[in-house]
């Protein structure tokens, strides 16, 4: 099962980062069944889609590469990513 597999991702992240173990967070993990059910309610193509999805593979390096880089746990750069894209997001909306 991919999700919630840390009962406390503070506590928890920190020792599986600790241990040397690449953690992907269960919201990173589902990103594609999220994709699949948007895409539906959208009607996007399959090529729109699957362009979608291949981003999943790039944000979790990105992710891992700021938890190494900044000394945080891969929950917390992934938090980090997503709250960046959506301030960004509403900044693009805003300017509009």
């Amino acid at each position: 099962a991919a999700n919630n597999q840390l009962a406390d991702e503070r506590v928890h992240g920190q020792m599986v980062k600790e241990a040397g173990i690449l953690y992907a967070p269960d919201f990173l993990i589902n990103a594609g069944g999220l994709i699949n059910v948007y895409s539906e309610i959208v009607h996007y193509d399959r090529a729109e889609s699957l362009r979608r999805t291949e981003n999943i593979y790039d944000t979790t390096l990105d992710i891992f590469t700021m938890s190494d880089k900044e000394g945080i746990t891969t929950h917390e750069a992934a938090l980090k990513i997503a709250m960046k894209r959506v301030e960004d997001r509403k900044l693009e909306l805003t300017n509009a």
